[in-house]
Parts: C-alpha cells; sequence; structure tokens
C-alpha cells in the first residue's frame, strides 16, 4: 500500500552564510524533511563559490531546529572514510540526531583530478566505492577499524559517538553493482529521475526509476534483505520530471512515485527568475 512521499530538498551552498542560512530557515519554515548538500570540491566555473558539505551542514544544524540535514553525496574522489565518518557522527551530534550521511561511487571530473592518482574506469571505481563504504560502515559501528585494501587504508581508527548514535547511511547508485552495496550497508537508497547512463534509459524518468526499483527489490532479495526495510528517495527536477511547475505537478508526481515505493522525493530549492512562484507551489502543498 503506497502513501504521499515526505518532500525534502536539495539545497545550494554557493552564496554567503547569511543568505544561505535565510534559505534554510524558509526550508524549514513550509515543512521541507531534509535538506541536502552536494559534497564538491571544484565546481568552477558554473559556481563562484561551493562551501564545504559538512561544515556548511554543522551550521545549518547548528542553527535550526526540525529540518533533518544530508550529504549528496560524498564519494571517494576526495573523502577518505576514516574523517568522513568523524565528521558525519559530529554532525549527527551537532543535529541532535538529524543527519543522514549520503554517499555516492563519484564520478571523472574535476573532483576525481583534484588529489591526482590514477584514473579509474567505472568498474574500480565501483570496486573502490564498495571498499570504501565498507570501511566507512564500520567505522560509523565505532570499534576499532584495520583496513588494508586495493584502494582504501585504515590503520586502528575508532571513531567514537555523540548521544545521537551512528548515522543513518544513504547510498546513492543507479546499476547493479552501487545496489549491492546500499543492500549491504544501507538505511536509504537514492536515485534521480535521468539515468547516468543513457543505454538503459528508456522512455520517461519514471520508467527509469521503475526499472531501477525492480532491480533494487531483485539485488534485496538475492542478498537475502527484505526490500521494505530499505527505505527510497528519487531526486526530480534534473531530468524531465518538473515537479514544483504547479501544485497540481507536485501533487501528480509525489503520487506517481508513491506508487512506486519511494518514501521521500526530493526537490531542486527553487533559484532564479521563478523562485518565488515556486516557492508557493511548495509552501501550498506543504501547508
Amino acid at each position: 500500500m503506497s502513501s504521499t512521499p515526505t518532500v525534502d530538498a536539495v539545497m545550494w551552498p554557493d552564496r554567503s552564510w547569511a543568505s544561505s542560512a535565510a534559505e534554510w530557515r524558509l526550508a524549514e519554515e513550509i515543512g521541507i524533511g531534509r535538506g541536502w548538500v552536494y559534497d564538491h570540491l571544484n565546481l568552477q566555473p558554473q559556481h563562484e563559490r561551493w562551501h564545504e558539505a559538512t561544515t556548511h551542514l554543522a551550521a545549518v544544524a547548528a542553527t535550526t531546529r526540525r529540518i533533518g540535514v544530508g550529504t549528496m553525496v560524498m564519494t571517494p574522489n576526495f573523502r577518505h572514510p576514516a574523517p568522513s565518518a568523524k565528521a558525519a557522527t559530529t554532525l549527527h551530534d551537532v543535529s541532535g540526531g538529524r543527519f543522514v550521511l549520503g554517499v555516492g561511487a563519484g564520478g571523472p571530473g574535476a573532483d576525481s583530478d583534484a588529489l591526482g592518482g590514477p584514473v579509474l574506469d567505472r568498474r574500480d571505481r565501483m570496486s573502490r566505492f564498495a571498499e570504501w563504504t565498507g570501511a566507512l560502515s564500520r567505522l560509523l559501528d565505532g570499534g576499532p577499524v584495520d583496513v588494508e585494501g586495493r584502494f582504501t587504508t585504515v590503520r586502528s581508527t575508532v571513531v567514537t559517538r555523540g548521544a545521537s548514535g551512528r548515522p543513518p547511511l544513504a547510498v546513492a547508485a543507479t546499476g547493479a553493482r552501487g545496489m549491492r552495496v546500499a543492500v549491504e550497508h544501507a538505511d536509504l537508497w537514492i536515485t534521480q529521475d535521468v539515468s547516468q547512463d543513457p543505454r538503459v534509459y528508456a522512455g520517461t524518468a519514471q520508467a527509469e526509476v521503475e526499472r531501477q526499483l525492480r532491480l533494487l527489490d531483485e539485488t534485496s532479495r538475492a542478498a537475502g534483505r527484505d526490500p521494505s526495510t530499505l527505505a527510497r528517495l528519487v531526486v526530480l527536477g534534473y531530468g524531465c520530471e518538473r515537479p514544483l511547475a504547479s501544485e497540481e505537478a507536485l501533487r501528480d508526481a509525489l503520487g506517481r512515485y508513491g506508487e512506486l515505493g519511494a518514501g521521500t522525493v526530493a526537490v531542486l530549492w527553487p533559484r532564479g527568475e521563478d523562485a518565488t512562484r515556486r516557492l508557493d507551489v511548495l509552501g501550498s502543498v506543504l501547508g
């Protein structure tokens, strides 16, 4: 039986803190469930600035009361699992348990190239991601961790947790290998309304998400995990979906993706000329 998904938002940490803080307060006021921030090192020339994700979210957590916060997503491109786990447990404590650590494999480009090292093909990226996420998950559990992997080294490291305990882990994945990582480690699975692989994209964004959800269910069952124990989030607005075009469009998108089994739909926080109208759409539907 489907239910109406909660509504999250992808936020943009590319302005002064005073301006960003006002956007977060408004998001909390109109009823956004969780605000997510993309974790990038290099985004020029698209953005003049892009604040560091965990620092930005710590400030958000300290100056809000209800809205959840999350990374979408940390990757092995420039993050080591030990300091990443340390930052995550700190954020979870600062936020009073409102933080979700979102992770993904990471793609090629400026973030990947910034720290040097060999260029990895897709297969090696996925192997690195599985190894990295396994180490990260063990670190979040709080015990002593030693890893000597092909891509990851952790030696005698313990990440202590605050009163809020272990932060939930979310994994972004569109293919079978990434989904196996999600099934093994994640509390939440993330996708979006556009495929990263044009060979598998067919028809509408909804058809592609539906395909991924079937694959996620199959992967879960094959691993002996009840598919219903893995929550699902779909980001809308990058592909052909336009959920903030009108109140009817947002209600329709929530209904369609709720029927597919998405417990959460994330929209892109409105910016630009039409931002006021799209904010009104959000406020009206969530109010």
